[in-house]
């Protein structure tokens, strides 16, 4: 079922249809409404008015006839005269409002008159009767005399006679009505159309005078004055109008002109005619083709510019706007134009020419396709990087390179050279294009300036001229390492570009770092399993060598065994003489070794001075027992080292599979407890593991328990070794080292349990009995002395990494009452780098108290100099194994010198440790550092010899 039209759009259209066209029409329309309602109005202002009136006249005359009747029915009625009652209300009811009239006695009897009917009246509406029975009621009269009632006299009105008249009053009223108003709107119209004709001849004149002169021939005398005065107005406007127009089109002319001109200058453009011939051309036109204007005047348009390929089709003339890319020869050789072909139409709608506007696109079509080239290098890049992440075979990596190379650079040939800088040769290690056989060819090459003509002149000569005529090569550098070469072959002569360059300069770093990571991952593979120092297999690498030897005597009739081995006395020779004559003994000691074991056996070195053998196929306990023996005669041999004989043993454990343990962790252990064992019964010697040599582990049980002990019972005590400034010999501070008195061993190394109080977390409750206990020395050193410098205190690892430090230091000054810049607190690298970010937290906290902050062991750690300058330090302790050989040692010297250097650049206080001579003395102080620690100023002292070095004024004389 179809919407009916909304009501708003039916309004508007009887609105568009009802409204008049002419200015006379629609103010004679306006007119004629105003005067239907006046007269709408008025005749009904008079029509109630006489409805009214002559209800309350018929109800006035009503009542004076019911006043009269009822008298003369009255008196008949008393003497029983209803002949007289009767023609008593027969003569009343004619002429009067009534229809009928009717006398109804007590008995019931009824005496009843009708007024005659009047036919030729016009007969009311029926409302109008219906308004007129609503306004009169019959009238009911009660017939009495002397208190005596003798019946009721009813009179009913007659509504329509009533209603008759009024209707034809309406009518009369009505018709006199109409007759003005059509009079008075004739009139109007006649009028309206006499005024308003002026308007139809208003003129424009081109002065004041003709205008007035034409006003007055063009009005009719009795045109009234607005008339006049609209006409003069609109004039004038005219008048104004024509001015600015002809400003305005002055302006947009001379606007077209130079919008001409700017077109002429900025494109190509030209005018061809509906056949598509050249008409006109601008100089941009000729210039850009080279041609002539008189060879361009005619020519077709098409023949100057084919469309690209993929454009579409090409131009012809028609009716719409055509757009497209073209090619147009000129005498300089292809360009490429951006082409819009316009059509000019006539007044009558009709091609009259077009426009043909050109823009030269030739440097951005090659701009675009240079970056197009460019994205698909990018992408051959990143293909060959992400093959290079997967790590696999490098010359799997090198083959893709060609390949990629090749494709990139739109080429047949590429090859990646590996460089022997000892050889003088280069291999072919990887090539696209090249026949097979070339795999793996090597030719006589050194790097050097004319490396990029060799590696030209040996593919020119394997390829031929005609598939090399021309080639790029790229170098590979590994870690400032010459590797090799990534060469690209060119059929024939030609200049290769800065971005080719460049794309295969990408494709050699990403070969290059793929050959570093190589190199990295074989070394790691290799410091995994074997020990940087001596080249033997490491614990790592053992264990595999030791399950071997197990898998194998599990599958044979032999036995497998392994040895470990401790060096006796090592740690004094390492103190002694400094960890460079420890480290080269350890390279001697591990010669010996593998001079004493089988061929097939494995030497391995598992940490400091321990080292272990792995004995695969053991005939006998005997052929075992033979080689411990050759072991511990061969290091008991003296050891030369920097001129001097130097003594150490061995301690051997041997245990052998399957009797003393059935798997590699078992057999090490078994071997480890035997080697303690031989260690306890006086080195220099070898034990075969027994079920009844875990002693040496119930005696490091032992030791635990006691330390827990320690503590409560008071068996821990400090010393103090002092520090001396350099420039006044004074005491600058002591450093705080803890000693364990034991009430059975005596006095205990710290090597001996220290290790024990960080593998079993007692450092810590240890740690703040020692910063408690430095406060407190300080407090008692304060009352009777005048000086007291800073105490150093070692922190341990476990110690830095609780969050809770600060607190718990803050509330140990605070409980000693004794100023925190007393106290100094000493880290190592490694601790300082395991968290840095955590550790900058917690020396913030600790320096916001006042308390030094010290790097100790600084050069054997690792560290990054960026966290060093944001770690909140004082002072940097220069470890000894840079001391030792000073000031012989150039290496040394210059290690320390730059350290000092590089504190002194921070601002921080140098110490030097390990200070045992004269000349470490003299070294230091030429170097400039500000203080020294070591024996040759003191060992560490118990607390009373540390305040009789305080009273010295000068312990190093300069």
């Amino acid at each position: 079922m179809p919407a009916l039209p909304a009501l708003p759009a039916i309004f508007a259209r009887l609105h568009q249809l009802l409204l008049p066209r002419s200015l006379v029409g629609r103010v004679f329309a306006l007119f004629a409404l105003s005067m239907l309602i006046f007269v709408g109005t008025g005749l009904g202002m008079f029509y109630r008015h006489q409805f009214l009136q002559h209800i309350e006249e018929t109800q006035d005359a009503a009542a004076t006839l019911v006043e009269v009747a009822s008298q003369a029915v009255e008196d008949s009625a008393v003497i029983g005269d209803y002949d007289t009652v009767k023609r008593t209300l027969s003569t009343m009811i004619v002429q009067s409002p009534f229809k009928s009239a009717t006398f109804i006695d007590l008995d019931g009897g009824v005496i009843r008159a009708q007024a005659p009917s009047d036919q030729a009246r016009t007969p009311a509406p029926a409302w109008m009767t219906d308004l007129v029975a609503q306004a009169l009621f019959d009238v009911n009269r009660v017939v009495s005399v002397g208190g005596k009632d003798y019946g009721v006299l009813r009179l009913s009105f007659d509504e329509e006679e009533l209603a008759a008249r009024l209707w034809s009053l309406l009518l009369q009223s009505a018709g006199l009505a109409a007759i003005a108003l059509l009079v008075s709107l004739t009139l109007a119209r006649v009028l309206l159309a006499r005024w308003l004709e002026n308007l139809g001849r208003l003129r424009f004149y081109g002065d004041e005078g003709a205008a007035s002169a034409g006003l007055d021939a063009a009005l009719s005398a009795d045109a009234p004055l607005e008339i006049r005065e609209a006409i003069q107005a609109v004039n004038r406007s005219a008048a104004s109008m024509r001015d600015q127009y002809g400003q305005r089109i002055a302006a947009l002319m001379s606007s077209l002109v130079q919008h001409k001109s700017a077109l002429d200058q900025a494109a190509i453009v030209c005018e061809v005619d509906c056949e598509g011939r050249i008409t006109a051309v601008n100089e941009l036109f000729v210039h850009h083709t080279g041609y002539t204007r008189e060879e361009l005047i005619g020519a077709a348009l098409a023949r100057v510019g084919a469309p690209l390929a993929g454009s579409g089709r090409a131009w012809s003339p028609s009716s719409s706007v055509w757009i497209g890319e073209v090619a147009v020869p000129s005498r300089d050789g292809e360009r490429q134009w951006r082409r819009t072909v316009v059509p000019i139409f006539d007044g009558a709608g009709q091609v009259e020419k077009y426009i043909c506007i050109d823009f030269d696109i030739t440097e951005r079509k090659e701009f675009e396709d240079a970056i197009v080239h460019n994205a698909k290098r990018q992408g051959l890049v990143a293909r060959l990087g992400r093959k290079a992440l997967e790590a696999g075979p490098l010359q799997e990596l090198f083959e893709m390179a060609t390949q990629v190379a090749c494709e990139g650079i739109g080429v047949g040939h590429a090859a990646v050279f590996g460089f022997d800088a000892d050889l003088g040769m280069a291999t072919l290690q990887a090539g696209a294009g090249f026949p097979p056989e070339a795999a793996g060819g090597r030719f006589a090459h050194v790097p050097g300036p004319a490396s990029s003509e060799r590696l030209a002149r040996w593919g020119a000569g394997l390829l031929g001229a005609h598939a090399a005529g021309s080639s790029i090569e790229v170098f590979v550098v590994c870690h400032d390492r010459l590797y090799g070469a990534l060469a690209v072959y060119a059929p024939a002569a030609r200049t290769f570009q800065e971005d080719e360059d460049g794309f295969l300069n990408g494709l050699a770093n990403i070969l290059a770092a793929a050959i570093e990571r190589a190199d990295a991952k074989k070394r790691l593979t290799y410091l995994a399993q074997y020990d940087a120092l001596t080249g033997l297999p490491n614990r790592h690498r053992l264990s595999s060598c030791l399950e071997e030897a197990i898998a194998a005597s599990a599958a044979g009739d032999s036995c497998a065994g392994v040895m470990f081995i401790d060096l006796d006395r090592f740690k004094s020779v390492n103190d002694m003489m400094g960890h460079s004559v420890g480290d080269e003994l350890l390279a001697q000691a591990s010669r010996r070794l593998q001079d004493c074991v089988r061929t097939g056996d494995v030497v391995a070195r598992l940490g400091g001075d321990e080292f272990a053998v792995v004995l695969p196929a053991l005939g006998s306990a005997d052929e075992a027992e033979a080689i411990a023996r050759c072991i511990v005669e061969g290091l008991a041999r003296p050891f030369m080292l920097q001129g001097q004989q130097i003594f150490v043993s061995a301690s051997v454990g041997i245990a052998g599979y399957p009797h003393d343990g059935r798997d590699a962790a078992t057999l090490l252990k078994s071997a480890d407890t035997a080697m303690y064992s031989a260690k306890n019964s006086g080195r220099n010697s070898y034990r075969f593991f027994e079920a009844g040599m875990h002693a040496n582990a119930a005696k490091r049980l032992q030791l635990e328990s006691d330390l827990h002990l320690a503590l409560e019972r008071g068996e821990f005590e400090l010393h103090y070794q002092p520090k001396l400034r350099l420039d006044s010999g004074a005491v600058s501070g002591f450093e705080a080292l803890l000693r364990w008195r034991h009430p059975e061993r005596g006095l205990v190394s710290p090597l001996d349990f220290i290790s024990i109080l960080e593998d079993t977390g007692m450092i810590l409750p240890v740690g703040e009995w020692v910063i408690a206990e430095v406060c407190r020395q300080l407090r008692a050193w304060g009352q009777t002395l005048d000086h007291v410098p800073p105490v150093a205190i070692n922190l341990s690892a476990r110690q830095l990494a609780h969050a809770g430090l600060p607190d718990t230091v803050r509330a140990i000054v605070a409980a000693a009452g004794i100023d925190p810049r007393l106290l100094e607190f000493e880290l190592t690298e490694s601790m300082l780098m395991a968290d840095p970010e955590a550790a900058v937290a917690i020396l913030s906290n600790l320096k916001t108290q006042g308390m030094r902050l010290s790097v100790d062991d600084f050069g054997t750690g690792y560290s990054s100099l960026a966290y060093l300058k944001r770690f909140p330090l004082d002072a940097l302790k220069i470890d000894r194994t840079f001391v030792r050989d000073l000031p012989a040692d150039s290496d040394d010297a210059a290690i320390t010198k730059a350290v000092i250097s590089l504190a002194h650049s921070l601002n921080l206080k140098v110490v030097a440790e390990g200070v045992e001579t004269i000349g470490h003395v003299r070294a230091l102080e030429a170097y400039g550092c500000d203080e020294i620690q070591g024996y040759y100023i003191s060992r560490p002292v118990p607390p009373a010899a540390a305040a009789a070095l305080l009273r010295e004024r000068v312990v190093l004389a300069a």
